[in-house]
């Protein structure tokens, strides 16, 4: 009889046991809500965003004539080349050329132009012997016909004129000149445009005060 009730004492304590067992393995699964809180290296894994600085691209401008468009209306524009010795060249690098006294000279025959008044400073490591000259005429690369066109027009129309307007690099890497068929503007052409200057100066002014507020 005693050993009947140790018997069903001890099964009875086992049930209670595995039923103990079973209800706080499933409060421990539903009380973590995610299994990388468990252990730090399920942890995400956050990378920073790489890749190369965006390099500012250089300017090809060498030179712009702001004169001419302040005395001179551009009436045509044309791209040319230009024959230059090495000396001039690295001047040019160095940024030693004005063109704001330059004009363009189309020859008699029709056939060139030349660039006339345009000040290349002489190279500061060459010797005296390979030095140019610092304001001669140098031969610009255009058709003959563009330059008989040019001769034309500045002929018969009185008051034509031919000015650089810029200088720059191309992409093969050689100078080139935008060259400008001008008309002279007067006193009174002169006051319009600095009215109008003005006018867009104030404009744009006000509007930058009110995107501001």
């Amino acid at each position: 009889m005693g050993r009947q009730v140790l018997v069903l004492a001890l099964s009875v304590y086992a049930m209670l046991a595995i039923s103990c067992f079973t209800d706080a393995a499933f409060v421990s699964t539903s009380s973590t809500p995610h299994v990388s809180n468990l252990s730090p290296r399920f942890s995400p894994l956050y990378l920073k965003k790489g890749g190369t600085k965006k390099k500012k691209s250089k300017s090809s401008t060498i030179t712009l004539n702001k004169l001419a468009y302040r005395n001179y209306e551009v009436l045509e524009t044309l791209e040319v080349g230009i024959s230059l010795v090495g000396t001039e060249v690295k001047s040019i690098r160095d940024g030693k050329m004005n063109i704001r006294d330059g004009f363009v000279k189309a020859n008699k025959n029709g056939r060139s132009c030349s660039l006339m008044n345009v000040h290349i400073g002489k190279h500061s490591t060459a010797g005296e012997f390979f030095q140019h000259e610092e304001r001669r005429p140098r031969d610009l690369l255009l058709h003959k016909q563009e330059a008989r066109k040019l001769l034309q027009k500045t002929d018969r129309q009185p008051g034509m004129t031919i000015v650089p307007l810029k200088a720059y690099w191309s992409d093969q890497n050689k100078v080139k000149f935008e060259i400008g068929l001008c008309r002279g503007k007067n006193v009174r052409d002169k006051r319009q445009d600095i009215q109008e200057r003005e006018g867009k100066r104030e404009a744009n002014r006000m509007i930058k005060n009110f995107n501001v507020r």
